[in-house]
């Protein structure tokens, strides 16, 4: 009991301890490497990987961190993230979530698919979290305006675990419930949200 109440004050401590402000010039010029995959300003031309343009900030550095430490395994990500001091991946964070979001794809969306993906939406609470229009706050990322291959690919990889969440494993638990259908048609409504 002693060793927890240590532990409990020492935490307390450091989430009181104010962190240095992000500098968002720094992290336009450390991003450079990251626009080979990710794209100009963020928004990426590849429907596997995400755009990261207007992403949550604290999203942003908690996924450097478990690329950093391993906890979220990638070849690419991995090794590029563990040269990352935390100022780095704080002035990331904060570069990328300075930039404006993706705007949808032109062209409507299969209206059947859209309609599930909606139904599933609600069904499995993702607003709680995710908000209203899916543009995410704190550490639960936007998931509006990303392409279905990279949504379904990011589901499927919380449903198995093989990618980690932020927190209490909320996005693992949510993910666990979810049918391949109820992915494909989350995936084809968060694209283009109401």
């Amino acid at each position: 009991m002693r060793h927890l109440l240590a532990a409990l004050a020492v935490i307390a401590c450091l989430s009181a301890t104010p962190l240095a402000a992000a500098d968002i010039e720094a992290g336009r010029q450390r991003a450079e490497t990251c626009v080979v995959c990710h794209g100009a300003e963020g928004i990426t031309a590849d429907p596997s990987i995400p755009s990261l343009a207007g992403q949550r900030e604290r999203y942003l550095q908690w996924q450097l961190v478990f690329f950093r430490n391993g906890r979220r395994a990638n070849e690419i990500m991995g090794p590029l993230a563990a040269e990352l001091s935390d100022e780095e991946l704080r002035n990331l964070g904060a570069y990328f979530a300075s930039l404006p979001r993706a705007n949808p794809p032109g062209g409507a969306p299969d209206p059947t698919l859209h309609e599930k993906g909606k139904q599933a939406a609600a069904r499995h609470r993702c607003a709680s979290c995710h908000q209203d229009d899916y543009g995410g706050s704190q550490a639960a990322p936007a998931v509006a305006h990303q392409t279905p291959a990279y949504t379904a690919k990011a589901l499927r990889d919380y449903r198995s675990n093989a990618r980690p969440s932020v927190g209490v494993a909320a996005m693992n638990e949510a993910a666990g419930g979810l049918s391949d259908d109820d992915i494909t048609a989350l995936a084809v409504y968060l694209e283009q949200p109401e």
